[in-house]
């Protein structure tokens, strides 16, 4: 089952309006590099140490999942896009200033805020857009959705 359906079932609230929540992708930059680089075991250490950050940046309400590969995706429930973006950078700097093996390890990341007319799918492009706005950027940024 996608993380989109597993993780987010139902848009609508009550009077089919779309409950505050923001949504947060995360890419960590040059993975597959690295994982070549310095091999899987250490590509997996990095991934689990991101996974490790990310739960210790977050509130007990949030919820976040590795969403394939070195991405991951972080739900944020009640949280408008200043939030978010807090949340994000806060993410951002914990990775970029964690002592990896080998080598300094940076991530990207985009954000979307949840929209009325929002599917599961569209939240999730939105947020994905953003993340490859970010990475277009420069990388070990985050992007805001402008819509």
């Amino acid at each position: 089952m996608p993380c989109g359906t597993c993780c987010l079932p139902n848009l609508r609230g009550q009077g089919g309006t779309v409950p505050l929540y923001s949504v947060i992708f995360l890419d960590v930059d040059y993975f597959k590099a690295y994982n070549d680089t310095y091999g899987h075991v250490a590509g997996d250490v990095v991934l689990q140490k991101t996974a490790e950050i990310i739960k210790n940046s977050i509130r007990s309400v949030d919820i976040a999942g590795r969403y394939g590969g070195e991405e991951f995706v972080i739900i944020l429930p009640g949280t408008e896009k200043e939030g978010a973006a807090k949340v994000a950078n806060r993410i951002r700097k914990s990775i970029e200033t964690y002592p990896f093996p080998y080598r300094q390890v940076t991530a990207s990341l985009g954000i979307a805020l949840a929209k009325n007319n929002d599917s599961v799918d569209s939240l999730l492009e939105r947020a994905d857009q953003a993340l490859y706005q970010a990475k277009r950027q420069g990388k070990n940024r985050f992007y805001l959705d402008p819509s």
